[in-house]
């Protein structure tokens, strides 16, 4: 490493530019290198263009891909679901990891295949504004939408295609863990909206002189009234639940087993904590781990 120095001059003489050599840092010019990304055995390989990825997928026999959306129309998606027009909802976040609340600079979009093509070509904002908006729904004339603390109600009362009024449902979320947020709101066969929260981030909700303190939990929301329930409690960082035709509720988790058969009032096997007295936990449904993630 080469410093500059300036000499002073002595009286009568110009001053003096030099040049000192200084010894080198060990490993100062050594090439950085990215870490290996946690539980993997070695770097992911270069980001692909759509295409290219879809070349690279492997499939089951008669199945196929088509690409119908990317980059830019869609922007690190959370959430999606579709609406009786064929058209997708999708949530948008630019904020997560952030666990601060308040306004955001996420949204929500509507996808829209105007031509019949198979390709959304019609992008709407319907709302901006969130923080890491983990789930959504569509019904009862709005938007459910788990934006934490909040579980929030957007509508469009002005037929624009935009939210112009916002409700709050439920509050009380917590943002300790922001990968483990509420998420996957999904509608019951009772009619109920029901939704995950996950097991290191801590929700505190207060409804009617009633206060529920939890975790990883499955909880419901009655989409007249807005009371809130806890359905059921355990698993770890649960995100997806389905239903079958016998009204039986699944759900996928991770770290833990990964696939679990949620029954009403049941305590679950769970991936950290303390259990309530006299638990006697449920286990999944499987003996297999699929990596570390579900």
């Amino acid at each position: 490493m080469r410093r500059k120095f300036l000499a002073p001059a002595a009286a009568g003489a110009l001053a003096a530019v030099c040049w000192f050599v200084l010894p080198a840092t060990p490993g100062a010019d050594a090439p950085k290198t990215e870490p290996i990304p946690h539980g993997q055995d070695q770097m992911p390989g270069p980001a692909l263009s759509p295409a290219d990825a879809m070349k690279k997928m492997t499939l089951p026999e008669g199945f196929s891909v088509e690409l119908v959306a990317s980059e830019p129309d869609v922007v690190n998606p959370v959430a999606m679901t579709f609406d009786e027009r064929g058209r997708l909802w999708i949530t948008e976040s630019l904020e997560y990891p952030r666990a601060s609340a308040g306004p955001g600079k996420d949204r929500i979009k509507i996808l829209e295949d105007t031509h019949g093509d198979g390709k959304f070509d019609k992008i709407t904002v319907f709302a901006d504004g969130l923080n890491i908006p983990s789930g959504l729904a569509l019904g009862y004339g709005g938007v459910w939408v788990a934006n934490s603390p909040d579980i929030l109600f957007l509508q469009d009362t002005k037929g624009t295609g935009k939210a112009d009024k916002k409700e709050v449902v439920v509050t009380g979320f917590g943002r300790y863990d922001t990968h483990e947020l509420p998420n996957s709101l999904t509608w019951g066969p009772d009619g109920w909206l029901y939704g995950w929260n996950g097991v290191f981030n801590p929700a505190h909700v207060v409804q009617n002189g009633k206060t529920f303190d939890f975790t990883c939990a499955l909880f419901r929301i009655h989409p007249r009234t807005h009371e809130f329930q806890l359905f059921a409690e355990g698993t770890s960082n649960p995100w997806g639940l389905a239903w079958n035709g016998e009204g039986d509720a699944f759900c996928e988790a991770c770290v833990i087993d990964h696939l679990w058969h949620i029954a009403e009032g049941a305590y679950y096997i769970r991936q950290g904590g303390p259990y309530p007295p006299f638990t006697w936990p449920m286990e999944s449904i499987v003996k297999h781990h699929h990596q570390t993630a579900a």
